[in-house]
């Protein structure tokens, strides 16, 4: 679905000298031999740097959400790596002397995302990424926190938050019933959804038993593998919306377009995934679908909304409510 969502802010350009002063501190004596711009995410900008001495390339990635998201990557990084597949930071930098950005060099991981191979799958090849996705989930939502919030940039879950039939009906009244995301939504849909959420928003409660890890944006885009390492999953990237919550959330994300209607394809997680360790409630579709909600009413409440974003959203949550 994110495929076709356009970028949030333009990109940060750099030349030569920028990546140089950037870059080189870490690597005495080296010399920038490429660096291109890389596609993909929409808000930090992201350069692959070749250096002259070294064999393996890096990423070079400009925050241009302010430093704490660059924060809370790199702690997460540090808490997760010896679970779950991640990009290694070399440096994190709280400003940088050219553009000011918080910025990181990180490893550079020469294999697609997720997104970019699907049109050439086979329901095999797809079934058989299911499973390796279903155990990294598990691994990810194994790490447990006390209370349900969001993190500061040293992972101290600022909260606690409310992901039940309460805290989501007094958060879609805040976004959506009276705030912008109504009117891009549109009032017949609103209020559709706000009777859909009171009346089976009881239903959360089954997958709150332990506040976890949760991505927060775990969708194909932000899978990278190896298809020349027997489809291995090489790192999951963009950790800048993680918070400690439901699991239901990130399985309602994976569950978007163009896996919701690929039934062998959630089940196939699911059985992965229960197989890893994790708990999956009776009704764990119906939940997720429900929990995404949060995400489709954040996007609708932010000051700048695509066309197209409102149009997906309308299209996910009208599905949701047709139930």
């Amino acid at each position: 679905m994110k495929e076709n969502w356009p970028r949030q802010v333009p990109v940060v350009k750099l030349d030569a000298a920028a990546v140089a002063r950037l870059v080189l501190p870490l690597f005495p004596g080296d010399s920038i031999r490429s660096f291109v711009p890389v596609g993909g995410g929409l808000t930090n900008t992201n350069y692959k740097v070749t250096l002259a001495r070294r064999a393996a390339p890096l990423l070079l990635r400009l925050y241009q959400r302010g430093v704490a998201p660059a924060q809370k990557e790199m702690a997460i990084d540090n808490l997760i790596a010896s679970r779950v597949p991640v990009l290694h930071f070399f440096h994190l930098g709280e400003d940088n002397p050219v553009t000011e950005h918080p910025y990181a060099v990180l490893d550079w991981i020469d294999g697609p995302d997720l997104q970019h191979i699907l049109p050439d799958l086979s329901q095999e090849r797809l079934l058989a990424f299911a499973g390796k996705i279903g155990k990294v989930l598990a691994a990810i939502h194994s790490f447990k926190f006390e209370i349900f919030g969001f993190f500061d940039a040293e992972l101290n879950v600022q909260g606690p938050i409310d992901f039940d039939r309460a805290g989501m009906l007094a958060y879609l009244d805040q976004t959506l019933v009276h705030g912008a995301g109504g009117e891009r939504l549109g009032r017949p849909l609103v209020d559709a959804l706000v009777a859909y959420a009171g009346k089976n928003g009881d239903i959360l409660a089954d997958w709150l038993k332990q506040p976890c890890l949760v991505h927060g944006d775990f969708n194909a885009p932000n899978i990278l593998v190896l298809p020349e390492r027997n489809d291995a999953i090489a790192a999951v990237i963009d950790w800048e919306y993680a918070l400690s919550a439901s699991p239901a959330m990130d399985f309602g994300n994976l569950l978007r377009p163009p896996f919701d209607g690929n039934a062998a394809f959630a089940e196939a997680v699911a059985q992965a995934y229960a197989e890893a360790g994790g708990f999956l409630p009776k009704e764990w579709q119906r939940i997720a679908r429900l929990a995404d909600v949060y995400s489709f009413a954040d996007f609708l409440s932010r000051p700048h909304v695509a066309d197209v974003v409102i149009k997906d959203a309308r299209r996910v949550i009208a599905k949701l409510v047709a139930e």
